[in-house]
């Protein structure tokens, strides 16, 4: 198997449990889920892959970029909140290993290609979360970022994208919108920033 390695200290994941964004674990009206799944092989530096329905993290090896796609003028005044849900259902992902997990943030508009993206022609980095992260453990929903969207208005569509990768962790997910139950995988939920301007 292809293995891949992604460039650290760019974007690191901060997990924050946030039970204020949907406390019974399921996810607000309105909440976007991934557009693309794209992995990435160090081992296979040249290589690029088609989107695919299980992300997959492994040890110093593989790394999948999500790619979510936002409408610019319906995060004005928004708080953008990167959401890791990680239901405890085995159905939805294969795990092994100590939770530890990185993630590289991409700049806005510069997601993965599928069939284009490789390891040594990733996205554009982004800005960086501000803490290390702690384990991703199943039964959990995670909060990756919070802050202002800081997305410019009337410029349609936008994509925010980053990877996620492990030292020390098998992890294979379906992104799942739990059909009523609790999802799995990567969303964005917009909520109020409560210090936006508002129009007069």
């Amino acid at each position: 198997m292809a293995r891949l390695s992604v460039k650290e200290g760019i974007f690191t994941l901060v997990l924050v449990l946030y039970p204020q964004v949907y406390p019974d674990g399921r996810l607000p009206n309105g909440a976007i889920s991934t557009s693309a799944l794209v992995p990435i092989a160090a081992t296979s530096p040249n290589t690029p892959f088609p989107s695919v329905e299980w992300a997959i993290v492994t040890p110093n090896d593989i790394c999948t970029i999500f790619n979510l796609q936002l409408d610019s003028d319906a995060t004005q005044g928004k708080i953008c909140n990167l959401v890791f849900d990680f239901p405890d259902d085995k159905g939805l992902y294969v795990y092994f290993g100590s939770g530890h997990f990185t993630f590289t943030g991409y700049a806005i508009n510069a997601g993965a290609v599928p069939g284009q993206t490789t390891y040594n022609n990733q996205p554009a980095p982004g800005p960086s979360p501000p803490n290390p992260p702690p384990t991703l453990l199943p039964g959990h929903s995670y909060i990756i970022n919070s802050s202002p969207c800081g997305i410019p208005p009337h410029i349609g569509q936008v994509t925010v994208s980053g990877a996620l990768c492990s030292k020390d962790t098998i992890l294979s997910f379906k992104q799942s919108n739990g059909n009523g139950q609790c999802p799995m995988g990567f969303y964005v939920v917009l909520t109020d920033d409560p210090n936006a301007q508002k129009s007069s």
